[in-house]
């Protein structure tokens, strides 16, 4: 098992995921397909935020 070397806590490299999502989905000229595909990562983040307890 690789040791992490990034000092943030689990809740908070999630955050910063669904930060980057978020803008992401406010691109300009995003086709549908990747705007839905960013739509269920943002779905996936917020799951995974709520199980550990965000």
């Amino acid at each position: 098992m690789a040791i992490s070397t990034d000092p943030r806590t689990a809740q908070q490299r999630v955050a910063a995921q669904l930060e980057a999502a978020h803008r992401q989905l406010t691109k300009p000229g995003l086709s549908r397909r990747d705007r839905a595909r960013v739509a269920d990562r943002i779905h996936q983040l917020k799951q995974e935020a709520s199980d550990l307890g965000h």
